[in-house]
């Protein structure tokens, strides 16, 4: 690996990957490895899963990528389905790339549609690698440390029962852009009365809910998306990461009310590979295969059975903080020695991210994981710990 630029600021443990399915990896040696973190949380369905390849393979032998003026039915298929699990009925959607792409898309929309100076975020929150979305300046921005006020009693962050929270300028806010639990991927979760209150205002004052589901969306969290679970409804949703099952395709879905309105602009957005048929057909794929095979449910069922045996661990531990847990969205915070953990687990052949400059371990696995894949893991997940405190 001299000759590739190796910036991601985590490590790279493993040289030589050469076969994967689904959480399983295995290098040229034939060693074989757990993958808990599914890719960089993308391979949602496991890697090299049978149907998405088999979509893949089929498409590359019709139409791989279309033009400014040609098309392919694959794409209007695929929109149809985005629509449908964002709940954007007559609404459209848009094929891209990226989910760093596919957010700075949707804030340019949010932006070209609105008259108000100011879009609305959270301090901890990351919105993707270039663009508009990923600058944080005041001047364009109001950015709220939900994690800094007087009403931050629960370790959720502000409720809005604060004098910080009066103080945010909603008159000038145009667009409410929300990030629902990655949080730079630490794994934190607004809390629900923080959230419905900024929704009351932003919609009350003719604003936008641009939700970036780019690490919580398709199904990740146990829902579909992770702004279903406050009850709200966002206008433009970005989407990528595990629509495309580790293949490099996102997209983003407006409302009909949205569309509506930017179609009275002069809206215009172009890039060489914009609703390809090849990255449409495996979005399609993909959320077929999790409506089909229940998915959702299954996670939500393996999910509980994983937090209640990680807590189970806590309670005896000295090292663990926290546990945070959303579907198959986990966040464990160590009070010290995360790296010791990630080491150890990495020698008994699990694959876990530690966040730099941070405590906390990640964990993501494919929707698909097998249930004894969940129980090899908490058992020697449990024995690290033990290891773990007494170093």
């Amino acid at each position: 690996m001299e000759n590739i630029i190796w910036s991601t600021g985590h490590i790279r443990k493993i040289d030589d990957a050469i076969e994967a399915k689904n959480c399983h990896i295995k290098d040229s040696k034939g060693n074989t490895y757990i993958d808990l973190e599914s890719g960089v949380w993308a391979t949602s369905l496991g890697h090299c899963h049978t149907r998405i390849n088999s979509v893949i393979q089929s498409q590359i032998s019709k139409l791989i990528h279309s033009g400014f003026n040609y098309s392919h039915p694959i794409i209007e298929e695929a929109a149809q389905n985005i629509l449908d699990i964002t709940n954007h009925i007559d609404g459209k959607c848009e094929f891209l790339c990226s989910g760093s792409e596919a957010v700075e898309y949707a804030v340019r929309i949010a932006k070209t549609v609105t008259e108000k100076p100011l879009m609305l975020y959270f301090s901890d929150s990351f919105f993707g690698a270039y663009g508009e979305a990923s600058k944080k300046d005041n001047k364009n921005n109001y950015i709220y440390n939900r994690l800094e006020c007087s009403c931050n009693e629960t370790n959720e962050g502000c409720n809005g029962e604060c004098e910080s929270f009066k103080n945010i300028p909603f008159d000038d806010i145009g667009v409410f852009l929300f990030e629902p639990g990655s949080s730079s991927g630490l794994v934190r979760f607004p809390s629900q009365k923080l959230i419905n209150k900024i929704a009351e205002k932003i919609t009350g004052k003719g604003g936008i809910i641009v939700a970036n589901e780019i690490t919580t969306g398709i199904g990740r969290t146990g829902k579909w998306f992770g702004f279903q679970h406050y009850n709200i409804q966002a206008d433009i949703i970005a989407m990528g990461k595990g629509i495309g099952n580790g293949y490099p395709v996102s997209a983003v879905s407006i409302s009909k009310e949205i569309a509506d309105r930017l179609r009275k602009t002069s809206f215009l957005y172009s890039q060489s590979h914009q609703n390809d048929p090849l990255g449409a057909s495996v979005a399609n794929e993909v959320i077929n295969t999790i409506k089909e095979e229940k998915l959702l449910e299954r996670c939500n069922k393996l999910s509980n059975y994983l937090i209640e045996r990680l807590i189970e661990i806590k309670n005896t531990s000295s090292v663990i903080k926290e546990i945070r847990c959303r579907g198959f969205m986990l966040g464990i915070e160590f009070f010290k020695n995360a790296e010791l953990a990630i080491d150890a687990m990495y020698k008994r052949g699990f694959l876990l991210l530690k966040r730099p400059y941070a405590e906390v371990i990640r964990i993501d696995p494919a929707l698909t994981i097998e249930e004894e894949t969940l129980d090899l893991f908490i058992e020697n997940f449990k024995q690290t710990i033990h290891s773990v405190e007494n170093k």
